[in-house]
């Protein structure tokens, strides 16, 4: 062994080194049918679902697709064994929610029937190379985020290296190599016109056409078509789609997946910097998740129609053949769809009185909002706030026709326009099945806001060594500012670990403590003057059960007339089985 490695000496990464002459001893040593290396079984293969497992193996399978993950700067490298000369060829890279950068070499199999040991003919191959090819001959390299191939139909005999880098964050990405690609048939086919046609447009809808693959009239494969739409881009790969939806499937992103989804949306934002003003760059846009990708599968059905869009807004819309046997897929020409502007009549708008606060509600089959806020002829510095009650929403606010902020809210978010005049509108969207409740003020006098300045951290801390049988002490941050604090706790009858911190938000975060149970409350404390100014509140609640998990919260409401209560996150706690 020692000797062949010896006669491998050259300036490869270590996974190639140690790979390449098991691979070469393999391929060129004289087995019989039984021990060659294996070729794809049909049958056995469409019982094997390879789709959720990411592999961490370097030797390509020919016929199977492979899955991958990379996090850069990593360089990683994978290889795949043609046996004879004049072999067809089809190496195919996939990079899902990010790009990658590929680059594909050849590498020369030793001659046989020489007589002479392995070890001497990787010793002859090495003599023969280059000084600077270490890997082999260069064959291709492509780069971004669409699927690329190669593909050959006489390639010679040989190891096909792979090495792919990472461009962006994290991602995963597929690799399918095969030496059948006309009889393989691993994806499904696209129709001789590949394109997506528009039907039909409205200010809420729009009809969408296709031609069906071959591959199901053909090859009888079980076939469905998904139709992907985003306000972001076109969508190149059906892990690419997945891996999104995935991610809101699973609730908060990384901060990787949020740095790739910020890229994105500043990206859609220049493209429509000549609709937005200097102000808008001000804000921090971002979009909601629910508005990320729809994905709706349809079936073998040609034809589809999408429902409950946003008048006057552009789409990005992508149409993939998908094999739902082995996950497989083809993605159509995308397209990009913008429905009719609606026309806003007085009737559909709701007229916001200043300082006072108004309860509203947005559903999927009326998904828009839509209010007047009159400011006046001199220009005013216009507040406003926007409290969701359960779900996210997002808020626009139009001066004319002029986009001044939009964001998505998930609690409550505040919003200042200066040197407003006329009058603003608000639109408050969802795409939500279910009801979202929410609230919405606004005001020019700053004197009226009612809501209390919330610490950046609101949630509610426990000191664990002072946590006891029957008493337990909590800790929050001040508001710094007169105000008026409740807690109140409750009893958790959960079947969940108890070391669980964070309980599960009320349903229903635009309650105060007038709906809470009078049995459930602490203690209410008024904070003023010098304590106002503390930087943490604390408080001892005894009286406690042993061994009992408890969800404490605190509400919070500014000093003043006809001011409204947050409150902080959560807290579950539980007590010392003994004292």
């Amino acid at each position: 062994m020692m000797g062949i490695l010896d006669a491998m000496y050259c300036p490869l990464r270590p996974p190639l080194t140690l790979l390449l002459p098991v691979l070469l001893l393999i391929s060129r040593a004289r087995l019989s049918t039984c021990q060659r290396l294996p070729q794809r079984d049909d049958l056995l293969w469409n019982q094997v679902n390879t789709d959720d497992i990411i592999q961490d193996n370097s030797l390509l399978i020919d016929g199977a697709e492979m899955k991958a993950h990379i996090r850069p700067p990593d360089v990683q490298s994978y290889f795949f064994l043609v046996e004879e000369d004049n072999t067809p060829v089809s190496i195919k890279v996939t990079p899902c929610s990010e790009q990658i950068d590929w680059e594909l070499f050849l590498m020369d199999l030793p001659e046989d029937g020489s007589g002479s040991s392995a070890a001497d003919q990787l010793s002859e191959q090495r003599q023969r190379r280059q000084p600077n090819s270490a890997i082999g001959s260069y064959v291709a390299h492509f780069s971004g985020h669409a699927s690329n191939e190669y593909i050959t139909y006489s390639s010679p005999a040989g190891v096909y290296v792979l090495t792919v880098r990472g461009l962006g964050d994290a991602t995963t990405f597929r690799i399918y190599c095969t030496t059948s690609p006309d009889s393989d048939h691993y994806y499904p086919e696209l129709p001789s016109d590949p394109r997506v046609d528009v039907t039909s447009t409205h200010k809420n809808k729009v009809g969408l056409a296709w031609k069906g693959s071959p591959s199901v009239s053909t090859y009888q494969q079980p076939i469905q078509y998904c139709v992907a739409v985003n306000k972001i881009r076109n969508y190149s790969s059906w892990c690419g789609v997945l891996s999104f939806a995935d991610v809101l499937s699973r609730g908060p992103r990384t901060k990787s997946q949020n740095r790739a989804r910020e890229k994105e949306i500043r990206r859609a934002q220049r493209r429509q910097e000549s609709k937005k003003t200097k102000n808008n760059k001000e804000g921090r846009d971002s979009v909601e998740e629910d508005d990320e990708i729809l994905v709706e599968c349809v079936g073998q059905k040609t034809l589809h129609t999408l429902t409950n869009l946003e008048p006057g807004q552009t789409y990005y819309v992508d149409l993939f053949a998908v094999d739902k046997s082995t996950n497989s897929s083809t993605v159509y020409t995308g397209t990009t769809i913008t429905t009719k502007p609606g026309e806003l009549t007085e009737s559909k708008q709701i007229r916001l009185k200043d300082g006072k606060l108004r309860m509203s509600s947005v559903r999927r089959t009326n998904p828009v909002k839509v209010f007047t806020f009159p400011v006046g002829d001199e220009p005013q510095t216009a507040m406003f706030a926007l409290q969701t009650c359960s779900q996210f929403v997002t808020m626009q606010i139009y001066q004319g026709e002029e986009l001044l902020r939009e964001s998505t809210v998930g609690r409550l978010k505040k919003f200042q326009i200066k040197k407003a005049t006329g009058q603003l509108t608000i639109k408050v969207k969802s795409r939500r099945r279910k009801i979202t409740h929410f609230r919405v003020f606004g005001t020019v006098n700053p004197d009226k806001f009612p809501f209390p300045s919330m610490p950046r951290g609101s949630r509610i801390n426990v000191f664990k060594n002072l946590r006891q049988c029957n008493s337990v002490t909590l800790a929050w941050l001040s508001t710094k500012e007169d105000a008026h604090y409740c807690l109140y706790r409750r009893v958790d009858n959960r079947r969940t670990s108890p070391t669980s911190e964070t309980s599960k938000p009320e349903t229903n975060q635009c309650h105060g403590p007038d709906m809470r149970k009078k049995a459930d409350k602490v203690l209410c404390r008024t904070v003023i003057g010098e304590e106002a100014n503390l930087e943490v509140l604390t408080e001892t609640v005894s009286d406690l059960e042993p061994d009992t998990t408890y969800v404490f919260d605190v509400y919070v409401t500014r000093s003043g007339y006809d001011q409204q209560s947050l409150a902080y996150k959560s807290k579950r706690v539980r007590t010392k089985r003994a004292c």
